[in-house]
């Protein structure tokens, strides 16, 4: 958001926002409210502090968008063994707990905001808001009151999303308060689903279901990533597309004897094919408003960079890996629905900074926001498409069985610019769609940084890309490097060399792929469906999904996209390809109720450490194990010290 983190706001400062417990509404000390937001520059502190409590994806030591099975850090015991570094990844190894939570949102525990803070700090704007401050018209008023009860529906979700059952926070309570209102308990999930969207659509729409303008429309350039209605209809659809998915939605599977003391389940037991009718419905809306306000699939129209201007025009792939490299690179696209912007400009911790390669050939060793060490897992290489736009196991034209085998990089219009033409490398990094060369960086390819193409060395000892005796732990463990987050002008050495970009939190993609899914879960397979997924594929490059999955050259299971399981099976990898390292993939991944499939298996990748010639490097390895139980892992662990303060919390199963 343009709209800064105030870390000491003017609510810390004068002690109305008490760390840690969300029953310690206000303190003994209380203040008059009035003084926080007797002028406009006052008030537009406090809206700040509303925004300060959003989940900081973009600072990847604190940041979810780790969990899962994409990302890999450096494996050394300084990293790999300290609680505090990449916990998304410790999350994934087994180590989050009740006494000591790893990015415990409930509270702020572990490298977390404290989220119930954060509502709370909605409440007091929305209760002291006055009319009559100066030179404050009516409309940005309401525009503010709007803005910070999307926040509020977005910081509930965002607790419902990882605790299931959540404590609502509709008002601050009062010291005198009885016990009794104070200890709250937590609300069955549908419940809870239908507060956060109850203050969505109170945003969003009149009692007779015309539509509102309080929330603007649009932003200027200075307050990008302010919510907006456009925003606030994407993150609505969203939210029901959770609600639709098959672990919100009659998961009497794992949560049947999961209730309160009153005896209701916290979880629905019965599944209700509505509620795809309603995501779809919504993601209808948002799709409309956002095409409305400019917002499109993102095709890169701008000019070749001056190291591509010749291969541009002859390559098969080059412009395709463009629109998919700058639909994330470029800022504030037309793809950008909401974005992060928050960044950390000047201190070197962000997914750019931690993924970036050291590739300055006049100072090879310098690691300033080039760290050089969080990369990708092997299972990622393998989920990209072959260059048919179908899953590499699936295609009966790529050798699926010889995958490792060695091979010579052919001097050809469709690796031109991408892969190094008479290098060795490995049939799985050949014949593979454009998202693999425009995202992923593999030994022996091509990667735009530095405002220069890059020709990348994995195996030990080479440069770029390689480990460096220099910085022995920071190099791609499993050889293995995500480019997605690194502008291809980006440098190393100084934070003003680093162009920076907002994080995607929702872009069209989603909306398109949400879309999709939600049609096929209510209908079936159909041509609204396809048209969805096309519009994606066709700026990947690929064939539209009906016509590669006819030809029965390319596919075994011909007409897999005309039944619904078929097309669902489609539509996820679609998602976990598109989405890839955005933090979205654990999330589909969880909703859907696949975990089992990916978060029970070991971390693989390429012997980085000490592989320095093809045969050595190449060996597939497993480097670090994940540890997942069903139905436990779902659900993060609510802090001890959050149930000693209110004995009527229970705890999630199995912690």
């Amino acid at each position: 958001m343009k709209i800064r983190k105030i870390f000491i706001s003017t609510l810390l400062a004068l002690g109305l926002t008490a760390c840690g417990d969300y029953l310690d509404i206000v303190p003994d000390n209380t203040v008059d409210l009035d003084s926080i937001f007797e002028t406009k520059d006052k008030a537009y502190h406090a809206l700040a502090d509303a925004y300060s409590f959003m989940p900081n994806w973009e600072a990847f030591h604190n940041s979810l968008a780790l969990m899962g099975d994409e990302w890999i850090g450096r494996l050394d015991s300084g990293v790999a063994n300290t609680r505090t570094y990449c916990r998304g990844i410790k999350i994934m190894r087994g180590w989050n707990n009740s006494s000591d939570p790893i990015m415990g949102y409930w509270g702020g525990y572990g490298g977390a905001s404290n989220l119930y803070e954060g509502i709370r700090s909605c409440n007091i704007f929305l209760n002291s808001l006055g009319e009559d401050i100066p030179n404050f018209s009516v409309e940005e008023r309401a525009d503010w009151i709007a803005q910070v009860k999307i926040l509020k529906a977005y910081y509930h979700f965002y607790l419902l999303r990882m605790y299931g059952p959540i404590i609502i926070m509709d008002v601050n309570l009062e010291p005198n308060d009885p016990a009794s209102a104070i200890q709250q308990q937590r609300r069955p999930v549908e419940e809870c689903f239908q507060y956060v969207l109850g203050l969505i659509d109170e945003v969003l729409y009149n009692a007779d279901g015309t539509e509102k303008n309080d929330l603007y429309e649009t932003r200027s350039s200075l307050f990008y990533g302010q919510i907006d209605r456009v925003i606030a209809k994407a993150l609505k659809a969203k939210i029901l597309l959770y609600r639709a998915s098959p672990f919100f939605n009659g998961n009497s599977e794992y949560y049947s004897t999961f209730r309160n003391e009153a005896g209701e389940h916290y979880f629905p037991q019965t599944y209700d094919k509505e509620k795809w009718k309603e995501a779809l419905d919504a993601l209808e809306i948002a799709i409309a408003a956002a095409a409305d306000q400019g917002k499109n699939i993102y095709e890169y129209s701008g000019q070749p960079k001056f190291w591509d201007a010749e291969d541009y025009e002859s390559s098969e792939i080059m412009k395709y890996c463009y629109n998919n490299r700058f639909s994330i690179n470029d800022p504030w696209n037309s793809e950008l629905v909401w974005g992060y912007s928050n960044l950390m400009y000047t201190s070197a911790g962000s997914f750019s900074h931690a993924s970036q390669v050291r590739g300055d050939v006049d100072n090879p060793g310098n690691a300033s926001f080039s760290y050089q060490w969080l990369g990708s897992t092997y299972r990622m290489t393998e989920l990209f498409y072959s260059k048919n736009g179908v899953p590499i196991d699936e295609d009966k034209t790529f050798p699926y069985e010889h995958r490792h085998d060695g091979v010579t990089i052919p001097d050809d219009d469709y690796h031109r610019g991408y892969m190094q033409a008479g290098e060795k490398t490995i049939q799985l990094h050949l014949n593979r769609e454009p998202r693999f060369y425009a995202w992923v960086a593999v030994d022996r390819c091509v990667w735009r940084t530095f405002d220069t193409r890059l020709n990348m060395l994995m195996r030990s000892g080479e440069f770029p890309g390689g480990r460096q005796s220099n910085h022995a732990t920071d190099y791609y463990w499993t050889g293995i490097a995500v480019k997605k987050y690194v502008h291809p002008e980006s440098k190393n050495g100084a934070w003003q060399r680093v162009v920076n970009f907002p994080y995607p939190l929702i872009r069209m993609a989603d909306l398109y792929l949400s879309y999709a899914e939600a049609y096929n879960e209510y209908y079936g397979p159909d041509q609204k469906a396809y048209d969805k997924i096309n519009a994606v594929r066709r700026r990947a490059g690929l064939r539209d999904v009906e016509d590669v999955w006819n030809d029965s050259s390319i596919v075994s299971e011909v007409g897999k996209h005309r039944t619904q399981d078929g097309l669902r099976d489609i539509i996820h990898t679609e998602r976990m390809i598109e989405l890839s390292y955005e933090g979205q993939r654990y999330w589909d991944i969880c909703r859907w109720k696949r975990a089992e499939e990916f978060f029970t298996t070991p971390i693989q990748g390429w012997y980085a450490p000490d592989g320095s010639t093809f045969d050595d490097f190449f060996v597939l390895t497993t480097w670090q194990q994940r540890e997942w139980t069903t139905p436990k892992s779902y659900l993060h662990p609510i802090p001890d010290g959050e149930i000693n303060k209110n004995p009527k919390v229970d705890q999630n199963p199995g912690y």
